[in-house]
């Protein structure tokens, strides 16, 4: 059963456990229909079956090994701030016939929308942070269920198969978004990468050849993981890339929030791919020169001449 909440019926106190700044009287009716769709977006990033796997650690009970419980903690924590983005908005707003309105008690003020951006900026930041742990948890920890599941399975054919690695060429801190970046890894690797090194050597890396890798490990890595940036840059959100890679000062408007935004990506776009392609014409000299023919080597001969031997 895919649920994280309320095995015992004790939903309420389980939601203000993990979330932590909510009111103690909590409304579980309100949270169980929204639920499922926090919990569908902790599947997008760790994977359907990875989730499937620790709710039913969940409802199993299970407290050994002892990560065991942290991983349903910050599974639970994860699921439960990205529910509370969904919910806050609607709590807020009173709905009726006659369309809807900002729901304020006697004497009370509302948030400006300045304060609403930097409250909800921070809720899915610490939801980020709660996935980026569960997802560390899981590499130490490594249980059946993580290291045989489809998103771990799917690193075995990448030239950078670790947040760790990808750290070394460009430092993104985030278990959460290397997941995220597999599939422009492997994009890169195929449109990129394999023409200029060859199948073999590909294929050589991947084996741990220790003469390849020694050859040329850093200078394939270095431009994959700035095309891969690139392009991350260009495809997700500006919320889920690290802090300081695209800035956007908060705007008065939407309109000029979008418009301020369109133009740091298309400027940390540009400044990638200048990069990497300094770093990819390096990679192809380093291939040609190791392909190239070994010179031949003249020995001259011996010559006879009349009056003695000459070399």
């Amino acid at each position: 059963m895919n649920t994280l909440f309320n095995k015992d019926g004790d939903g309420s106190r389980e939601l203000v456990s993990v979330l932590g700044l909510i009111d103690a009287d909590l409304n579980f009716d309100k949270w169980e229909p929204i639920l499922p769709l926090g919990l569908r977006e902790l599947s997008g990033i760790i994977g359907s079956d990875v989730t499937s796997a620790i709710c039913q650690l969940y409802h199993s009970g299970a407290v050994e090994p002892a990560e065991t419980i942290e991983c349903v903690r910050l599974a639970q924590q994860a699921a439960a701030m990205f529910t509370w983005l969904r919910v806050i908005p609607t709590l807020e707003a009173q709905h009726g016939n006659s369309g809807r309105n900002k729901r304020l008690g006697e004497n009370e003020q509302g948030l400006t929308a300045s304060q609403e951006f930097k409250d909800e900026d921070n809720i899915r930041n610490m939801a980020y942070e709660a996935v980026d742990a569960l997802v560390a948890l899981l590499d130490a920890y490594a249980p059946d269920f993580w290291t045989a599941s489809a998103k771990r399975k799917g690193l075995n054919r990448l030239l950078i198969r670790s947040k760790e690695a990808f750290d070394d060429y460009y430092h993104i801190g985030s278990h959460r978004l290397f997941l995220t970046l597999i599939p422009m890894i492997r994009e890169v690797q195929q449109a990129h990468i394999i023409p200029i090194i060859t199948t073999g050597r590909y294929e050589s890396l991947l084996a741990g050849d220790e003469e390849v890798e020694s050859a040329i490990g850093d200078a394939v890595r270095r431009p994959l993981a700035l095309l891969t940036m690139k392009k991350a840059v260009e495809r997700l959100p500006v919320e889920v890339l690290p802090n300081g890679v695209v800035q956007v000062q908060q705007s008065a408007t939407v309109r000029d929030k979008l418009r301020a935004e369109k133009s740091a990506r298309e400027s940390v776009a540009a400044s990638l791919e200048q990069d990497a392609q300094s770093q990819l014409q390096h990679l192809a000299d380093l291939i040609a020169l190791m392909d190239e023919p070994p010179a031949e080597l003249y020995v001259p001969g011996v010559t006879i001449q009349s009056k003695g031997i000459t070399f």
